[in-house]
């Protein structure tokens, strides 16, 4: 793991930043139904009772459930923020453990993004797993694209979705749609990451992979873009 790349201080946190607010009755009510209606939507696509797509259909309203404001009360996101280093590249992300205290599964996972202006999450393909985005603060503009086919070199990728989002949004990604994605910060901004991984026990485990979308794109559209290191793909597009 590259070291100015992620930030993880889930362990360190758990019991101070990420408490629930007191006094917060209503804002840790709402957090925990939501977060709970999150868990058991990845446990219905783990046990194939729901599609990848229907995920990606439910989620966003999951997450909306509970309005970004309760949520970066809940969780006190700005005292957390005052603790994470703000990287020249990338985002710090910290891992939220109330999402696995309340019963996530294996593959289960919730974080947070913290972004300086102008920063990126670089272009990358997911495998084997669903994610999804809540912008909690800030502006983002966010690109998805298909992934058409892999080929040695990287894969053959054709732009989906191009949008800018602001705070209560979410967006999604799965094998089956929008899969490569790539999020850039407008302003200073927080997102909140839901990922359900290992959909399939029985494939390796692999990891997110980047890719560089300077190419000239074809004629219909479709970009051939290669797989680049991360450490390339944050000083292109971090």
């Amino acid at each position: 793991m590259h070291s100015g790349r992620r930030t993880f201080l889930g362990t360190a946190l758990a019991g101070g930043a990420f408490a629930l607010a007191g006094g917060r009755a209503a804002a840790q009510v709402g957090l925990h139904d939501m977060l709970r209606a999150a868990i058991a939507l990845g446990r219905r696509l783990r046990r194939g009772e729901i599609t990848p797509l229907d995920w990606q259909d439910a989620i966003g309203p999951t997450l909306q459930s509970c309005p970004a404001d309760a949520i970066w009360d809940a969780l006190r996101v700005e005292e957390v923020r005052r603790r994470v280093p703000a990287l020249r590249r990338g985002a710090s992300i910290v891992r939220v453990p109330l999402y696995e205290q309340l019963g996530a599964e294996e593959g289960g996972v919730m974080r947070l993004f913290f972004f300086e202006a102008g920063r990126g999450d670089p272009p990358h393909c997911h495998f084997n797993q669903v994610t999804a985005h809540m912008v909690l603060s800030g502006r983002f503009r966010v690109r998805h694209y298909e992934r058409l086919r892999e080929d040695p070199g990287g894969f053959v990728l054709r732009p989906s979705r191009d949008r800018v989002i602001g705070v209560g949004d979410v967006t999604s990604i799965s094998e089956l749609r929008d899969n490569a994605h790539w999020h850039h910060a407008l302003t200073r901004g927080v997102l909140l990451d839901v990922e359900q991984g290992r959909l399939d026990p029985s494939i390796p485990i692999r990891r997110r992979e980047m890719v560089d979308l300077e190419g000239t794109p074809l004629a219909d559209g479709v970009i051939v873009a290669p797989r680049i290191e991360r450490a390339r793909a944050l000083r292109l597009y971090g």
